[in-house]
């Protein structure tokens, strides 16, 4: 019973103590202008995004030419003579 006593007493001291107010508005909006103010550098993703592009435009050139060697039963024909000038 002595410790449901103290804990009632506990909390009527509790709902009696004096809440304390604190404004945290003006930090939070610093930080978010401050947030706002950085401006992002797309340089370095465009210049990946070029990079990645042409490469993989020249590999599928080499890739079609491939294709067209490997599918075209002519290519495999002649493929031998290449280095021989047929005229």
């Amino acid at each position: 019973m002595d410790v449901i006593k103290i804990i009632e007493k506990l909390a009527k001291t509790a709902q009696n103590e004096p809440i304390q107010q604190f404004d945290v508005s003006d930090s939070i909006m610093a930080q978010i202008n401050l947030l706002q103010q950085e401006k992002v550098g797309l340089l370095p993703f465009e210049l990946f995004a070029g990079i990645t592009a042409a490469a993989a435009s020249i590999v599928v050139f080499f890739s079609i030419q491939a294709w067209q060697y490997i599918v075209n039963p002519l290519y495999q024909l002649f493929a031998p003579y290449q280095g021989v000038s047929l005229w």
